[in-house]
Parts: C-alpha cells; sequence; structure tokens
C-alpha cells in the first residue's frame, strides 16, 4: 500500500534559515504530496512569500503558504495546516530543524509493516549532541506506551508522523501542546513506534523568543496538560500524579544547578 503525505512546517521569522529547512524535504529519498506552511504572523512575512514563490517557480509547487494575521502560537498553527491537508498521513517539522534523507521513507516502511501504525516519531540531534552514531536499519524500533512517555516527552515533534484520519489535536497553548497529543494518541492506541536513530536535527540559529528556552512557563505547560488526564481510574491518577511531582523537581533542580 502506498500512503500520502503532507509536510507541516510552522514557522516564525524564519527567513534567514527557512530554505534549508524546505530543502530538507525536498531532498528526501520519498518526496512527499505537499508542503503545508503556516507563518506565525512574523516581520518578515514579505520576504517568506518571496522565498516560497521562488522555491514553487524552481523546485516544487505543491506548497501552501497560511499568513496569520496574529500570533496563535504552534498549537493553532500546527490544526490549521492539519484541517487543510488531504493526505493519509502528515508529517511535522519545526523551521530551525532539517531532515535526515532517509527520514520519510524509513518511517512509510513501518506504516506499510504493520497496519495499524497511528504515529512513528526518531531521535533528533540537538546541539548538546556533538558527538553520535546512527544507522538507517531501524532494528532498534520500539512501541512507545503512555506509562513510557508521561514521566519524560522524548518525542521531538519534527520526528513525527502521524495519521491524517486521528480525531486528537494539538492543544490551543503555546507550551506542552504537542506533549498532549502525543500523549492522547498512546491513550487511545497502542500502535506507535518509536526510531531508535536520528532522522532529523536541530541547527545552531538564534531565536530571541524560543519557547523552549522558557523553563518555566514550559513546566506550568506540561502541569496543565498532565491535568487533562485525571480519570476516575486510581491507578492512573497516581501516575500523573507522580508525573507532576517529577517535572515539577525537575524544574526545580535546573533552577538550582
Amino acid at each position: 500500500m502506498s500512503y500520502s503525505i503532507s509536510v507541516v512546517i510552522t514557522t516564525y521569522n524564519s527567513t534567514k534559515y527557512i530554505t534549508k529547512t524546505i530543502n530538507s524535504v525536498l531532498g528526501q529519498t520519498l518526496v512527499p504530496n505537499e508542503i503545508i506552511i503556516v507563518d506565525d504572523n512574523s516581520s518578515d512575512q514579505t520576504n517568506l512569500v518571496n522565498i516560497i514563490k521562488e522555491i514553487k517557480e524552481k523546485k516544487f509547487q505543491k506548497i501552501n503558504l497560511f499568513l496569520n494575521k496574529k500570533n496563535y502560537g504552534p498549537g493553532y498553527n500546527r490544526n490549521l495546516a492539519w484541517d487543510n491537508c488531504k493526505t493519509d498521513l502528515i508529517a511535522f517539522l519545526d523551521d530551525d530543524d532539517i531532515w535526515y534523507k532517509k527520514k520519510l521513507e524509513l518511517q512509510l516502511k513501518i506504516f506499510k509493516k504493520n497496519k495499524n501504525t497511528q504515529l512513528v516519531a526518531s531521535k533528533k540531534k540537538m546541539l548538546r549532541h556533538k558527538k553520535f552514531k546512527f544507522n538507517f536499519r531501524y532494528k532498534n524500533t520500539s512501541i512507545i506506551t503512555f506509562t513510557s512517555l508521561i514521566f519524560k516527552n522524548f518525542i521531538p515533534t519534527s520526528s513525527v508522523i502521524v495519521r491524517a484520519n486521528i480525531n486528537e489535536r494539538f492543544l490551543n497553548q503555546y507550551f506542552a501542546e504537542d506533549y498532549y497529543l502525543w500523549l492522547i494518541i498512546l491513550k487511545k492506541f497502542k500502535c506507535c513506534y518509536f526510531i531508535n536513530d536520528f532522522l532529523c536535527e536541530e541547527f545552531q540559529v538564534y531565536k530571541q523568543n524560543k519557547l523552549s528556552n522558557n523553563t518555566k512557563l514550559l513546566n506550568k505547560g506540561v502541569q496543565n496538560t498532565l491535568n487533562l488526564f485525571y480519570t476516575r481510574n486510581l491507578f492512573n491518577n497516581l501516575l500523573v500524579s507522580f508525573a507532576k511531582l517529577y517535572y515539577y523537581l525537575k524544574m526545580i533542580t535546573k533552577s538550582v544547578f
């Protein structure tokens, strides 16, 4: 079975480097059917429009660009793109990340091998990873569970492919909006996989207001997200409470050291 794929890129003031991000998509061994880009009311929207126009004329025509008139945040923007794609699968990519050439090809193999697969993610090489080893055989692929993820969000957004017909969406907030989606999918489905290899990479860019750098607001977002997973099940609630405590202590430790 062949799958159609949309790539969703959310962006904010990224015209100095977004071409590199887009080129990593176009350089895939398995090229997607379309790219959907949502700009969150950047100050450089005019430059972005010109960049996308040039890429469409010279390299790839199937790029849809949405320009917000005010800033909504990453959750809203990804949902907007999601609601406008008509493919089987959606792959997410941040504007300051790139994919390795075989990323989509290797992830699609898992969808084809297991027809019930709902989500496939992988490791992402961060700036702090000075040396790393990887191979593209995905022999270390493992199933992701709700319990394994609740104490640490080890799923990078830029590594994720999901089925487009999933009803769940990102939270409409600035922090931990992606964490909510991964957890709610894992609550509902069993066939979610993690490839223990680097298939994408963060590159060095300066972002004055990079959301992931704000530890306190990130922790608040995580706490608010975990609150949504309380149920009438005692074991589940204990698990959520321990996870909330763990994240809080982790934040305190980072603040101290």
